[in-house]
């Protein structure tokens, strides 16, 4: 489809605070009623019909996010909103970036594939915004798809060039300590040197001690 079509989704806003869904000027409540259906779909798919139930939603909210720039931040600030638990892993929980972490690691491979596709465009196809937001691991298959692992660019679309992206208080305060393969905060672990050091001054202390007292 042309992406010029995809703005027949979006109707002039009101600007008056009556009814309907308004984003940036727009009234955005077809888009809004989509981002239901998935919500509805992902509460009750099982993974006998995952695919079924879920590619062509997935599918068309993608299209949908890379065909028109305010379709895709409505859907980002919904899926993706400015990130604030990093206690949690990506995939816990019950808002619809955990949920649709989780399928990211899905053995449906079609749904797989496709959520992260979505996730993917949301972050207008920026590795470390991706990673940021799921977790290297589970972002893992998709880099590997893309030719983007170990630093390769691959295919990148064309987006607007519009940040979008602002890190909270809770996300600034812990990021040096965030693990990017799990995607959330880890306690700090001693470097293993640190730890063989520790090792050779106790034996050292104690062949000390021992020729001390022979």
């Amino acid at each position: 489809m042309p992406r010029s079509t995809y703005e027949e989704l979006l109707s002039p806003g009101h600007g008056d605070g009556g009814e309907g869904i308004e984003y940036e000027g727009f009234n955005i409540e077809a888009v809004n009623a989509l981002l239901d259906y998935l919500q509805k779909r992902l509460d009750t798919a099982s993974l006998k019909n995952q695919s079924q139930s879920l590619s062509p939603i997935l599918h068309c909210l993608t299209e949908c996010a890379r065909g028109n720039a305010i379709i895709r931040k409505y859907l980002r600030s919904k899926i993706l909103p400015p990130l604030k638990d990093v206690m949690n892993r990506p995939e816990e929980g019950n808002e619809l970036r955990n949920k649709l972490v989780r399928l990211m690691t899905s053995p449906n491979t079609d749904v797989k594939n496709l959520v992260a596709d979505l996730l993917f465009v949301l972050c207008k196809e920026k590795v470390g915004r991706l990673i940021k937001y799921t977790g290297y691991g589970n972002a893992a298959g998709l880099l590997a798809n893309r030719g983007l692992m170990l630093g390769g660019r691959g295919k990148q679309g064309s987006y607007s060039s519009d940040s979008e992206d602002s890190d909270t208080e809770e996300y600034a305060r812990y990021k040096d300590k965030i693990n990017p393969v799990l995607g959330c905060y880890e306690e700090p672990h001693p470097y293993p040197l640190d730890h063989i050091l520790e090792l050779q001054e106790g034996l050292q202390d104690r062949d000390l001690t021992e020729s001390e007292s022979d």
